[in-house]
C-alpha cells in the first residue's frame, strides 16, 4: 500500500496535468471549507466548524454544540464530507512538490526517498485529519449526550494534525528553497 501511494505521488510529480488537477482540487476544497465556515456562523451562535478552531478544547465543543441549530448540523456534515477529500489532496500537493524538487535538485536524495517510500510521510497529516473528523463526528452524533472521550480524542488528534501539517509545510518550503538555491548556483556556474 505504501509503495502504491508513493508511486501515485511520483506520477503526480511527473505529470503537469495531474499536478494541476491536485492543485485545483486542493484549492477548490479549501475554498469550499472556508465558504461553509462563514455560512455556518449564523446557525451556530457565531462559531465556525470545529476543524477551523485550532485552539479548541473539549469544553468548547460541548458549549458550542448547545448553540447549533439543525442547519448547523447539516452544514457540519457537508463540511466534514469535503474535509475527508481535502487533506489527501493537500498531502498529495506537498508530496508532489517535494518529489519534483528532489528529482531535479538532489537526485540521490530523490532515489533514497523513492526506494524507501518516504514521500508518503507527507500524507501523515491527512491521517490525523481523518481521525479528528471521526472523533468529532462521534461527538456530534452522540450529542446531547456528552461523549467526552471522543471530544478529548478530537482535541488531542487535532494538535497532532496541526504539528504534522506544519512540519510537512516547513519541509516542503525548505526543499523548495534548497531547490531554488541549487538551480541559481547551477545557472551562475555556467
Amino acid at each position: 500500500m505504501l509503495g502504491q501511494l508513493n508511486q501515485l505521488i511520483i506520477r503526480c510529480s511527473f505529470s503537469l496535468g495531474k499536478f494541476i488537477g491536485i492543485t485545483l482540487g486542493f484549492l477548490g476544497c479549501l475554498q469550499l471549507l472556508l465558504f461553509i465556515g462563514e455560512k455556518f456562523k449564523p446557525y451556530a451562535n457565531g462559531a465556525v466548524p470545529f476543524d477551523l478552531q485550532n485552539s479548541l478544547t473539549s469544553a468548547e465543543i460541548f458549549s458550542q454544540l448547545d448553540g447549533y441549530t439543525d442547519q448547523a448540523f447539516v452544514l457540519y456534515y457537508v463540511f466534514t464530507a469535503i474535509d475527508y477529500v481535502f487533506p489527501l489532496l493537500a498531502g498529495l500537493f506537498l508530496a508532489s512538490i517535494c518529489a519534483y524538487v528532489l528529482r531535479h535538485s538532489l537526485p540521490r536524495w530523490y532515489e533514497t526517498a523513492l526506494q524507501k517510500n518516504l514521500f508518503v510521510l507527507l500524507l501523515i497529516p491527512a491521517l490525523f485529519d481523518w481521525l479528528e473528523n471521526m472523533a468529532l463526528l462521534a461527538t456530534i452524533i452522540a450529542f446531547p449526550n456528552e461523549l467526552s472521550s471522543a471530544a478529548d480524542a478530537a482535541v488531542v488528534v487535532k494538535q497532532i494534525k496541526l504539528a504534522t501539517t506544519y512540519t510537512a509545510q516547513a519541509a516542503t518550503a525548505l526543499l523548495l528553497l534548497a531547490g531554488l538555491l541549487i538551480w541559481v548556483k547551477n545557472r551562475l556556474s555556467r
